[in-house]
C-alpha cells in the first residue's frame, strides 16, 4: 500500500492577503474619496453660487419696488429720473461686496451707469445680457474684458458680473440691472466648505479603510486557523493511514512467525532439558548457554512483534486506581539486573502521599518500562537515571501528577526532539522507533501530555503528566 502526501495549497498566504487588501483597498477608497469630495465640493459650490445670485436678485428686486417706478426705465428725459438711480446705487452698495452697477432698459440699451460714458450705449455681444433679457438671473465669474468695461483707468481686477430682469407688476419684463461683486468673501466661504468637505469624506474613507482592514485581518487569522486545522488533519490521516498499513503488516507478519517462534522456543527448552542429562558437564554448560540466548532471541523478536501490535493497534484503556509509587518501584526492580550489567544506578525520588490515578495499570506500566528503559539505554557506565513524582496545581487546570525520568546521557538534539515522537525514527542502530510514540498514544489514552525539558546536566528528561482529582 503506497501513501501519498496529501497535498494543501493556499492561493496566496495570510501575509499576501492583508498585503493585497491593504494596497488595493487604500486605491480604490482613496480614488472613491476624491471622486465623492469632487463631486460633492462641486454641487456644494454649485449650490452656493446660485443660492448667492438669487439672495442678490431678490434684493435688487426689493429696492428697485421700493424706489423706482415702471415709468423710471422707459423715461425719455433721463435726468429726471437719475437722482432715483442714484439713490438706487446707493442702496445697492451697502450691500457686502458690490460695488457699482448699470441699468438696461427691456431692448438692452443701457439707461443709467456709474459710468456716464455709458449711457445710451448698448452691447449685441454680451451673451450674459441677453440670457438675462430672456428672464433668467446670470453671473459671469470671468476677467472683465468685455466691451463695457474699456472705459475703465483703474480696472477691478476679478470680479463678478450679476445681471438681474426686473419685472413689472404685470410680470412685464422692465429691464436688466447689472451688479458688479468683489467675489474674495464668496470665494473664501466656498473654500471653507470645500476643505470641510475634504476633510469629511477623508475622514469617511479613513474609517471604512480601518474597518475593512480590521475585517480582513480577522479573515487572514481565521483562514490561517482553518489552514492549520487542515494540515493537522492531513498528518492524523496520513498517520491514521500508516497505522493501518503497520497493523495490517504486523498482524501479518505475527501470524506468519508467530507459531515458528513458538516452535523453536519450545525446541530449545526441551534441548536444554536433555543437555543437563549428558555427563559431561563442560559440554551441558556450553549447550545450555547456547540454547538460552535461542531463547533470548526469541522472546526478544516476539516482544517486538508484540510493540508492533500494540502500537499499531493499541489496547482500549481500562481506568482503575493505581498506586503510581508502587508500580514504578516495581519496574525499577524488574530492570534491577540491567541496571546492574550496565553499571547505571536508578535514583528515585517519589513524592510522599502520592494521590491514587485512575489510570490503566497495563498501559502506564508499558509506558514507564519503555521511559526507563530508554534512559538506561542512553546512560553511559557509572551515570544515574533518575525517576522523581510531584504534584503540582495544575495552573487553574486542575491538579496534575507529573512523572519525570532523567539521564546523565548525551540529550536529545533539539532538532530531534519532536520527530522522536514520530513512528520509526529512531538514531539506534538496533532501534525499532516505536517506543516513545507507543509511550506518547499509551499517555494520551489515559488522558495525559507528555513532552521533553531541559536538564542541567545535559541529559534527557522525559516528563508525563496526568490529572487526577480526590477519590471518594
Amino acid at each position: 500500500m503506497k501513501f501519498g502526501k496529501l497535498a494543501f495549497a493556499c492561493p496566496f498566504s495570510n501575509a499576501s492577503l492583508t498585503a493585497r487588501f491593504a494596497f488595493y483597498s487604500f486605491g480604490c477608497i482613496g480614488i472613491m474619496t476624491l471622486a465623492l469630495w469632487f463631486v460633492v465640493s462641486k454641487y456644494l459650490t454649485a449650490q452656493i453660487l446660485e443660492r448667492e445670485w438669487e439672495i442678490t436678485a431678490q434684493v435688487l428686486r426689493a429696492d428697485v419696488k421700493q424706489l423706482l417706478v415702471d415709468y423710471d426705465f422707459q423715461a425719455t428725459d433721463r435726468k429726471s429720473v437719475g437722482h432715483k438711480f442714484e439713490e438706487l446705487l446707493r442702496h445697492v452698495t451697502l450691500m457686502p461686496d458690490i460695488t457699482r452697477f448699470k441699468v438696461y432698459n427691456s431692448k438692452g440699451t443701457i439707461i443709467w451707469s456709474d459710468d456716464k460714458r455709458l449711457v445710451g450705449q448698448s452691447f449685441a455681444d454680451n451673451d450674459e445680457l441677453l440670457e438675462a433679457l430672456a428672464g433668467k438671473v446670470v453671473a459671469d465669474a470671468t476677467p472683465l474684458k468685455k466691451a463695457e468695461n474699456l472705459f475703465d483707468q483703474t480696472p477691478m481686477g476679478s470680479a463678478i458680473e450679476i445681471y438681474v430682469p426686473v419685472y413689472s407688476e404685470s410680470k412685464e419684463l422692465l429691464g436688466v440691472i447689472e451688479v458688479y461683486k468683489r467675489p474674495d468673501i464668496l470665494y473664501r466661504d466656498i473654500r471653507r466648505a470645500r476643505t470641510m468637505v475634504l476633510f469629511a469624506v477623508l475622514g469617511g474613507g479613513v474609517l471604512l479603510y480601518l474597518s475593512l482592514f480590521a475585517i480582513v485581518r480577522q479573515a487572514a487569522r481565521k483562514i490561517k486557523e482553518q489552514q492549520d486545522n487542515l494540515l493537522t488533519m492531513q498528518s492524523e490521516l496520513v498517520a491514521s493511514q500508516r497505522m493501518a498499513a503497520v497493523g495490517e503488516m504486523a498482524a501479518a507478519v505475527a501470524h506468519g512467525i508467530g507459531n515458528p517462534l513458538s516452535s523453536i522456543r519450545a525446541a530449545a527448552q526441551v534441548a536444554m532439558l536433555d543437555a543437563k542429562a549428558e555427563s559431561d558437564p563442560e559440554h551441558t554448560q556450553k549447550t545450555s548457554a547456547n540454547l538460552q540466548r535461542i531463547m533470548e532471541q526469541v522472546d526478544r523478536v516476539q516482544k517486538r512483534m508484540q510493540g508492533l501490535l500494540n502500537f499499531a493497534r493499541p489496547m482500549e484503556p481500562h481506568p482503575a486506581p493505581v498506586e503510581l509509587n508502587l508500580l514504578i518501584q516495581e519496574v525499577v526492580e524488574t530492570l534491577r539486573p540491567r541496571f546492574a550489567d550496565a553499571g547505571v544506578q536508578a535514583k528515585l525520588e517519589l513524592a510522599s502521599n502520592m494521590p491514587r490515578l485512575i489510570l490503566d495499570a497495563n498501559h502506564t506500566e508499558q509506558v514507564l518500562m519503555g521511559l526507563v528503559t530508554n534512559a538506561l539505554e542512553a546512560t553511559p557506565k557509572n551515570g544515574t537515571v533518575t525517576i522523581r513524582t510531584k504534584t503540582q496545581p495544575g495552573n487553574g487546570a486542575g491538579p496534575l501528577v507529573t512523572i519525570s525520568v532523567e539521564d546523565t546521557g548525551e540529550g536529545i538534539p533539539l532538532e530531534n526532539r519532536q520527530k522522536v515522537f514520530e513512528p520509526f525514527f529512531t538514531t539506534k542502530s538496533y532501534g525499532t522507533g516505536i517506543g516513545l510514540p507507543l509511550a506518547k498514544k499509551f499517555v494520551e489514552r489515559n488522558g495525559g501530555k507528555i513532552a521533553i525539558a531541559d536538564t542541567p546536566s545535559g541529559g534527557a528528561k522525559i516528563d508525563v503528566s496526568f490529572p487526577w482529582q480526590q477519590l471518594n
